[in-house]
């Protein structure tokens, strides 16, 4: 028996390739799931021609609030209302936090239930330091997308990242978007020159009416959970996983340790509602549960206790635009409100890896952000909100792990144990940013938009979710390290199959190539040893 622990993207990415093959795979899991009463109003609201307004407001109830953990508050996302994906951390992981955010989940489907939904392959030249190269994970890109939809268009990103298959849907971009997007291709000449590639995000969402489901009716509601169930969240790929013979699911289980003797590997569990100890046992085992949970069973493994080790980040950072010229109405339009375009920057004078750039239009959570801010006085400032709001674009805006400040874990003793998370700051971070900042004004007639830098906000390290690297691949691994199937040193029968097995993390989004990379693994751990 092969054992996958985790639900969330790597791990559902490892269980399909191994299911595939024919192996006797089951899933561990804490699998966390939505309220009943939650997933009523959801249902109905996906079987209803006309929407209360009661219901759409019970699952916009609640998008975010702040969940203090140890000496840090963390901002998470909630979904359909719901707190549902991270309850039971501080119970079952406790965390302690300096100058870091991070946000694990114990939800079924893991971080996938409230991710973004965006999809986009590496480089080469910014995983150069890896022991693999996009060559080895190309065909299981393409095998990832058998069972993820991807929404996209053919542009002048598809040159560099190929889209690595030819069932693809598109989307409707919204009027904001259009708009900026003819005015950077009536500039693509200038803007190509100063290192700009531009074009339609690519977003793991379901846009257009297939055999089994109802496409995209652009309600605006991507933010709070879509009640047609079109954002991708691997919790679907389990529930079609468990109609095979050979796939079995169990939930409720927190994985503690693992011990490998001979041919065997013991897995040392805990019930989740009972607390009581539970034992597996199997051939091998696929850590696809999160780089901090992945992370902590191995420490726990090796009884690497108060030893450093670090995880890599993606840091991102918030910049809000004023276009030249706005939209009318957009609080009333028709749209799907994630990324609408992507960005990808080269600039070697910037920095030698490229910069991922997502572009968000309007959505209302602007709005409610700005009545936050301004307080009682937003009354007397409704009509100049409005024209603000028609003009803002939200960028999001991604640097590499080696331009990241990236984050110390220690796994502390206890019962249960802790792991401490410090921020190691890299002074690159302000520098890079004021290089962008400066880049964008400089070419701010081509994009007929100027950088709001009031308001610009770097995140802590970990709040993109896009960390790994905990435990690196490397061709010849030393302590703390993996090799090329994500087996740590001192391991052979215990395979990491989540982004702590990146050697570096490239700017583009974390998601993609962690699953082509876990599914890569499970298909290829015999034919390597």
């Amino acid at each position: 028996m092969l054992y996958v622990v985790g639900s969330g993207l790597a791990g559902v990415s490892c269980a399909y390739a191994l299911v595939k093959k024919g192996e006797q795979v089951t899933m561990l899991d804490v699998g966390i799931e939505l309220e009943p009463e939650t997933k009523k109003i959801v249902a109905k609201l996906r079987e209803s021609k006309k929407w209360d307004p009661l219901l759409v407001q019970k699952i916009k109830g609640r998008f975010q609030t702040e969940t203090k953990h140890g000496q840090m508050e963390v901002p998470v996302r909630f979904i359909y209302g719901s707190d549902y994906p991270y309850r039971d951390i501080e119970k079952h992981m406790p965390l302690k936090f300096k100058d870091v955010s991070i946000q694990p989940s114990f939800g079924i489907g893991g971080l996938s239930a409230v991710w973004g939904a965006a999809i986009m392959p590496y480089l080469d030249q910014d995983i150069a330091d890896w022991p693999i190269s996009i060559k080895d994970l190309e065909p299981h890109y393409k095998a990832v997308l058998e069972f993820m939809p991807i929404a996209a268009a053919k542009d002048d990103l598809s040159e560099l990242f190929p889209m690595y298959t030819k069932n693809y849907q598109n989307f409707k971009f919204s009027r904001q978007a259009t708009s900026l997007l003819k005015e950077m291709n009536h500039y693509k000449k200038e803007l190509n020159e100063q290192g700009f590639i531009f074009g339609s995000s690519r977003l793991a969402a379901q846009f257009e009416d297939t055999e089994k489901k109802k496409g995209c009716i652009y309600c605006g509601l991507c933010m709070f959970g879509c009640p047609y169930e079109l954002i991708y969240d691997s919790a679907y790929t389990v529930e079609e996983l468990k109609k095979c013979r050979n796939f079995h699911y169990i939930k409720d289980v927190i994985v503690k340790k693992i011990v490998e003797s001979g041919n065997t590997v013991r897995i040392i569990a805990e019930d989740r509602l009972s607390g009581k100890e539970k034992t597996y046992i199997g051939s091998r085992v696929f850590l696809g549960c999160g780089p901090l949970p992945s992370t902590k069973i191995i420490l726990e493994s090796m009884g690497a206790y108060d030893e450093e080790i670090i995880l890599r980040d993606s840091q991102v950072f918030l910049l809000p635009f004023l276009r030249y010229k706005g939209v009318p109405n957009v609080k009333n339009e028709r749209l799907h409100t994630l990324s609408q375009i992507f960005i990808e920057i080269f600039d070697k004078e910037l920095d030698s890896h490229s910069i991922h750039i997502q572009l968000s239009t309007y959505n209302e959570l602007f709005g409610t952000m700005i009545k936050k801010q301004l307080g009682f006085v937003h009354r007397l400032l409704k009509k100049p909100t409005e024209l603000f709001l028609e003009r803002f674009i939200l960028m999001l805006g991604y640097l590499h792990s080696d331009s990241s400040s990236s984050i110390s874990v220690k796994l502390k003793k206890g019962y249960p144990s802790k792991l401490t998370l410090t921020k190691k700051e890299n002074k690159l971070v302000s520098k890079k940013i004021k290089l962008l900042i400066k880049k964008f004004f400089k070419n701010r007639k081509y994009f007929r938009m100027v950088p709001l830098v009031p308001l610009m906000k770097v995140a802590k390290p970990g709040v993109s979710n896009h960390y790994g690297g905990s435990f690196p691949m490397k061709k010849n691994p030393k302590k703390f390290e993996s090799d090329i199937l994500g087996r740590p040193y001192g391991f052979k029968r215990t395979h990491m199959v989540d982004a702590s097995v990146f050697t570096s993390l490239s700017t583009q989004t974390v998601a993609f190539t962690m699953m082509a990379n876990a599914h890569r693994i499970a298909s290829t751990y015999d034919k390597e040893l």
